[in-house]
Formats: C-alpha cells, sequence, structure tokens
C-alpha cells in the first residue's frame, strides 16, 4: 500500500507508515528477537522503496500534528541518524514529548494491547485519530525504555571501565589516552564534568605531538575553558596543530585570522586556512569558505562559489550553512531566485535549532514566502528564534505582542521583548524601546530613558530615532 503513494509523501503515507513502523515492532517483540531490534527497524525504513529518509523526516516534521502522531518516530530517527546526523539530545526530547502527549487522548486507547488497537481502527473510523496517536505513545515508551537501558545504562556501564583503562595508559603517557581522558572530562561523558581536568589532560597530550589535543587545547584558550583566556596562546596552539594537517586545528587558526584573535586580522590568511580545511571535508571551514566568498572577505566577491560552498556545507550538516543557502535562494545570488527553495532551507536550519533559521522561516510565513502566510506560524518561528537569543528573532516577538499578530495584543510583553532585544544591539529594538518609554507602551511614560534608546538607535542608523529626539527636543 506504501508504494503506491509514497512518491507524494502525502497524509495517507504518513500515517501508513506510522501503522506500519507499529507492525514491525510487534512483529519483531513477538518473536522475542530484541537484540537486533533497532538494526532491523533502521533497515526496514532505509529500505521502503528505496525512498529517500530524508524525505520521510522532513515530512513528519512539517506535519501539523507532528508532535501527536510522529514524535516517537522522529526520535528513533534522530536517535539513529536516519536522514540526519545523530542527535541522542533532540532524539531523548521527542521520546520524552511523546509520553508527555499521554495526556492529551482517552485512557481508554492506551489500556489496548499492541494487536487489538491495530483491529480497533478497522472498526472505528470516528476515532483513528486518537488511535494513530495513541500508537505514537506505545512506540515511544518502548522506544524510551530501550534508549535509556541501551543508551544510558550500558552506556555508563561501558563508559566507565572505558575511563577507567584510559586514566592507567594515560598516567603511563599514552597521548591518545591523555586526548580521550580530556574530552571526557571537557563534555562529562561517564565523568563529572570539570575543565581543568581537561585541560591538564590535553596539555599532556598536546605536548606529546597529539594534533587533536593541540587543536582542543587552542579551544580551551581560545574561549576561557580550564584555564583563563588567552587568545594568543590559543593562537600558538591552533598554528601547531594546524601544521600538522588537522582539519579541524586549520579552521581553527583560519578563525583566529578572520577576527583578529591572537593575531592581526587578515582574511587572506583565513581564507587560506578555510580552504585547506574546507576541502579536507570540514563542515564549518566550508561555511565560512562560503562566508568569504559571498563578502568578498580575502578573495573577490563570487556568489556562484559562495553558494557551491554554502551547499557542500548544508549537506553536511552545518546549520549555519542550511540558512544561508536558504538566504542565497530567497536574494538569487549565486544561484537563480526561488523562494520555494528558500523556504526548504530556511526550514531545515530552524528545525535543527539554529535561530537565525528560524527567525527566517518565522519571516516567510509573516509574508507568504515559499508557503501560505500563516500569522500564527510565524509568532512560533520568531519565539523560538527569540527563546534561542536572536536580537532580530526578539524584536519581531515584540512585535507581534504589540501588533496582535499571531498571539493576543500584549504591550507589556512587547515592552519586554523589545527589551531584551535592545540590550542585545538590535538597532530597530533600539528604536521600538524608545518609543515604548516615549509614549507608555508597556511601562510608564519616561522621557529620558526614551532619549537614551533614540540615541542608540540614531547611532546605529536609525533614521526615525532622530525625528523623535527632534521632536521631544521642539517640546521641551
Amino acid at each position: 500500500m506504501i508504494a503506491t503513494i509514497i512518491s507524494n509523501y502525502d497524509e495517507n503515507f504518513l500515517k501508513e507508515f506510522l501503522k506500519d513502523f507499529y507492525r514491525k515492532l510487534i512483529k519483531i517483540i513477538d518473536t522475542n528477537n530484541l537484540i537486533t531490534l533497532e538494526n532491523t527497524l533502521i533497515e526496514w525504513i532505509k529500505n521502503i522503496d528505496n525512498k529517500d529518509t530524508k524525505i520521510i523526516l522532513e515530512s513528519m516534521q512539517n506535519h501539523k500534528d507532528n508532535e501527536l502522531l510522529f514524535s516517537s518516530i522522529i526520535g528513533f530517527f534522530y536517535q539513529h541518524g536516519i536522514g540526519c546526523i545523530v542527535d541522542k539530545n533532540k532524539s531523548l526530547d521527542f521520546y520524552i514529548l511523546t509520553i508527555n502527549n499521554n495526556n492529551k487522548i482517552e485512557e481508554e486507547y492506551l489500556n489496548q494491547n499492541f494487536t487489538k488497537l491495530l483491529l480497533e481502527e478497522k472498526n472505528d473510523i470516528n476515532n483513528i485519530f486518537n488511535i494513530l496517536k495513541s500508537i505514537n505513545i506505545i512506540i515511544g515508551k518502548f522506544l524510551l525504555s530501550l534508549f535509556y537501558y541501551k543508551d544510558i545504562i550500558l552506556h555508563d556501564r561501558n563508559i566507565s571501565s572505558f575511563i577507567t583503562n584510559c586514566l592507567k595508559s594515560a598516567r603511563k603517557g599514552n597521548s591518545i589516552a591523555q586526548y580521550n581522558l580530556g574530552y571526557y572530562y571537557q563534555y562529562g561523558e561517564g565523568i563529572t564534568q570539570d575543565y581543568k581536568k581537561s585541560f591538564e589532560w590535553y596539555t599532556k597530550s598536546a605536548n606529546s605531538g597529539h594534533t587533536g589535543s593541540q587543536n582542543n587545547l587552542g579551544d580551551c584558550y581560545y574561549y576561557g575553558n580550564g584555564i583563563k583566556q588567552d587568545y594568543d596562546k590559543a593562537f600558538e596552539w591552533y598554528t601547531k596543530s594546524a601544521n600538522s594537517g588537522h582539519i579541524k586545528g586549520q579552521y581553527s587558526l583560519g578563525k583566529c585570522y578572520y577576527y583578529g584573535r591572537g593575531i592581526i586580522q587578515d582574511y587572506k590568511k583565513a581564507f587560506e586556512w578555510y580552504s585547506k580545511s574546507a576541502n579536507n571535508g570540514c563542515a564549518k571551514s566550508q561555511n565560512y569558505l562560503g562566508e568569504c566568498y559571498y563578502f568578498g572577505r580575502g578573495i573577490e566577491q563570487n556568489y556562484e562559489k559562495a553558494f557551491k560552498w554554502y551547499f557542500e556545507s548544508a549537506g553536511n550538516g552545518c546549520i549555519e550553512s542550511q540558512n544561508y543557502v536558504g538566504e542565497c535562494y530567497y536574494y538569487g545570488n549565486g544561484i537563480e531566485q526561488d523562494f520555494n527553495k528558500a523556504f526548504e532551507w530556511y526550514s531545515k536550519s530552524a528545525n535543527n535549532g539554529y535561530a537565525k533559521g528560524q527567525n527566517n522561516l518565522g519571516y516567510c510565513y509573516k509574508h507568504g514566502i515559499g508557503a501560505t502566510k500563516d500569522y500564527n506560524k510565524a509568532f512560533e518561528w520568531y519565539y523560538k528564534s527569540a527563546k534561542n537569543g536572536y536580537a532580530k528573532g526578539q524584536d519581531r516577538v515584540g512585535y507581534c505582542y504589540k501588533q496582535g499578530k499571531g498571539v493576543e495584543k500584549d504591550y507589556n510583553k512587547a515592552f519586554e521583548w523589545f527589551f531584551k532585544s535592545a540590550n542585545n544591539g538590535y538597532a530597530k529594538s533600539q528604536y521600538h524601546l524608545g518609543y515604548c518609554y516615549h509614549y507608555g507602551m508597556g511601562t510608564s511614560v519616561n522621557i529620558e530613558e526614551a532619549v537614551v534608546w533614540y540615541k542608540k538607535a540614531s547611532d546605529n542608523g536609525i533614521l526615525r530615532a532622530n525625528k523623535m529626539l527632534n521632536k521631544i527636543s521642539s517640546i521641551n
């Protein structure tokens, strides 16, 4: 049945996919073949008429009821990197979301046994939606239990043993073991997170010539993790790593030249190191190489080459580049203008958690670009962007509350978000905040504060702010 409708990836396919996944799970459980359960499901998914798993995942995520119907399977995709990059944290979030939906459906459906629920569906057309939600929850409960057992309990046991062996080897001077210990202390993997210990082990390993540790030791100095921030030291260690051919070290050294950290800013040098790293497959360097071409930094501006590198980086999972591919399609830079493609790439970036992509996706919904105009969805994505700290997204959330677009009008909330955005340096919000103080919108009238924020907005190029300052001056 799937084969006849899968090409459209429409609603019918997704529902059939959910039920088939459920049937497959039941069959494996019934045969007590739990050891190979996950691999069997993965192979089955990857061989559904040889269809693209990325499209299946995107279709589930873009479905209006994705949280109620497909969250369990989306979690499974992220857990095992099916059509995406492995992301255990995101996987766990989706499993927990599924379980939290438990109270959104009638208890009678959750009390059904596996087989009876599918039989019930055939005789209960009016309640198919509730049945599908129940299936999603049951799948989620099982997969979450398996996740906790395999990815946490067994993982912790194995990692504990591994760390013990690592420690023995590291103390004997093994640079790889020293690197591993540095990594585990850095990220708190199977051991209490400790940046100082991470720094100590990376130092030992780096001094033994381990190029990965040289780069990571540079990171410690660059970000001030376990040691006082020191860009000069970071540059020194990045240089050692890069000159030894380590692609992350090459990327990190390019970053120092690009931003002038630990060395005089030099876009040409940045371009050279990004090029080496990008040609060796580093997605972040591919993204920055695209930026160099896009803005003509260290190389002659070339939108076509910028798009090429953004696209390659995006294909390698870089969420920033997924957004920039969207921007290239939106503006027609380096590729023929295509709003539908822009929307598609903004969606990828946004769904992968990139704040700027989330803001751009909100913009698409607000103006009906590549999608039907929808103020509610616009607000939803602006809000996600704002919560992720993107100043422009915070301004847009403030605007939505001020105008009552996609959310109930609320001047207090508008003021709150304009305040956050303005303090994060966004010029338009600095103007909006001045306006709020000027006219008592969401706060008390305060002309002195209004002047302060109008001046900041004016200094940042907002012409309207000058007019408001002149207006205040004429009154006084």
